[in-house]
């Protein structure tokens, strides 16, 4: 294909957004389940990494409530949550600097796009999105 991973992982992100957001409206515009599943396999092969930030979060949460799980795969999405309750279906994500826009005149930080995204496909498909912002 001359699509890339990339290319590819957002187009999951578009059908998954047509799928839990525009319900029967949004089925005339998904792709042929074949094109759906390499999309999907796309997301899933983009690479993570754990931050000093995530461990000491998931420590803190650790030693107050059992059942998160690290790095959990939400089946539905592909999405990967940093910590997740899914009997609960409570996620916890531990927001770097990348998740945020530049400071604004008040130093207010802003979400990035791909970060508001990802809240508002998982709360879509269910699931309450916590925030830990790194500041």
């Amino acid at each position: 294909s001359r699509w890339g991973v990339g290319d590819r992982s957002q187009l999951h992100q578009w059908q998954l957004w047509l799928s839990l957001e525009r319900g029967a409206d949004g089925q005339q515009h998904l792709l042929p389940a074949s094109q759906r599943q390499l999309c999907r396999d796309a997301m899933l092969d983009t690479q993570m990494t754990i931050s000093e930030l995530q461990r000491s979060v998931a420590a803190a949460l650790a030693a107050v409530q059992h059942g998160f799980e690290e790095e959990h795969l939400e089946p539905r999405t592909g999405y990967s949550l940093d910590l997740a309750l899914p009997s609960s279906r409570i996620a916890i994500e531990v927001d770097g600097p990348s998740h945020f826009l530049r400071p604004d005149s008040q130093g207010v930080r802003a979400p990035s796009g791909t970060t508001m995204l990802k809240r508002r496909l998982l709360a879509a498909a269910g699931w309450r999105v916590i925030s830990v912002p790194f500041y």
